[in-house]
């Protein structure tokens, strides 16, 4: 998804400058006319040769400035006001604007609606403003939902359980409620300061690879469009309970679902075993990471988010994270992630069993009211 909200490029200097001779109020206009034949005839070339290629080259930097199309009404290097035609949605506003269909939430925010209608002026921004979504009475925040066991009923849902019928509910709540669902990498862009995201972001996660996440999750998420990142550790891998790689490499096709490394055995990395000294306990840890890293690279997808098992890091089990080339790390702590969040410390929120709508929505915290003017 390309970041500047196009058409513009972004130039923030003119590319042409004028030179200091040029513009010098104190040279003599007898020097800029000395010459004779020879330098007459460089003059000549200047202006047949070298002027008609200018003009090209500023015409084609004119033309990323400058949108040639009957429907724009006004705009700057900023903004497109635009009619919008008979058959025009968001999406095709976004597309034919800002290069990027996906971008239409850019023009639902500026202009504070949900759909266009035939002749409706229709503000479009040209690129964003505030990447990192700092404002004078708090910032955004990205809740990432964490789910692990689905049930088939409300009778035998456990704690660490949603039904089925409570997981469509929540999915449609997200839906209904206008909630984008975002990748890692959209999340990653976020926080490098790269992008902005849409104002009500979330991620879903499903820890473990329970083989309900197959059978009852991703149908649902198949319908809804949504996407989630699966974290798996690799002994859980075809056992009864567990996924399958047939299972795996069939949501992975979809193009809904993202699979990342959960461990090996899914220890708590921060605990050494009885008798167990620091170097023995390190290799350890450091052979849960890369071992279920090297086992779900058999799934083509790279390798950018590790999930500590019980949501539990110390210094060492992150240093050893960072090491194996990730670029994040979840925990299950509580809360959303700012655009300034430590990226190998993100909060998850865990939903259970217990969680009805009502309380599902509490968890979906997408602003942090803090006076910082």
């Amino acid at each position: 998804m390309p970041e500047v909200f196009r058409t513009d490029g972004e130039p923030s200097i003119d590319p042409w400058p004028a030179s200091p001779e040029s513009t010098s109020p104190g040279r003599p206009r007898e020097a800029r006319r000395r010459g004779g034949p020879a330098a007459a005839r460089s003059r000549a070339f200047v202006l047949l040769i070298v002027f008609p290629l200018a003009a090209l080259l500023l015409s084609g930097c004119g033309a990323a400035f400058r949108v040639s199309d009957p429907a724009v009404i006004s705009q700057d290097r900023d903004f497109l006001l635009v009619a919008a035609g008979r058959s025009d949605t968001l999406r095709s506003l976004a597309e034919r604007y800002l290069d990027d269909p996906s971008l239409d939430w850019v023009i639902a925010e500026a202009n504070h609606i949900k759909r266009v209608k035939p002749g409706q002026k229709v503000v479009i921004p040209r690129r964003p403003f505030n990447r990192s979504a700092v404002f004078g009475d708090g910032y955004q925040t990205v809740p990432i939902l964490t789910y692990h066991r689905f049930a088939s009923s409300d009778r035998n849902c456990g704690k660490l359980s949603v039904s089925k019928a409570a997981f469509r509910a929540q999915m449609a709540y997200l839906r209904d409620r206008g909630f984008e669902v975002i990748s890692f990498a959209d999340l990653a862009a976020f926080m490098a300061g790269d992008r902005s995201l849409p104002k009500k972001s979330v991620i879903i996660t499903i820890d473990d690879g329970y083989r309900s996440t197959y059978e009852i999750a991703y149908p649902v998420l198949r319908e809804f469009g949504f996407k989630a990142t699966v974290f798996i550790y690799a002994d859980f891998i075809g056992a009864p309970a567990g996924l399958t790689w047939d299972h795996m490499r069939k949501m992975v096709a979809s193009g809904l679902i993202d699979i990342q490394p959960h461990s090996k055995t899914h220890a708590d990395l921060t605990k050494k075993l009885e008798g167990e000294g620091q170097s023995a306990y390190e290799k350890r840890v450091l052979r849960e990471i890369r071992y279920s890293t090297k086992v779900l690279r058999r799934l083509g997808l790279p390798m950018h988010t590790f999930s500590y098992p019980y949501g539990a890091e110390n210094d060492l089990v992150v240093d050893l994270v960072k090491s194996e080339g990730f670029k994040m790390g979840v925990t299950v702590t509580r809360g959303g992630n700012p655009s300034f969040a430590n990226p190998f410390m993100l909060r998850r929120t865990q939903i259970y069993c217990s969680n009805n709508v009502k309380t599902f929505a509490k968890r979906l915290e997408v602003f942090k009211r803090v006076a910082l003017r």
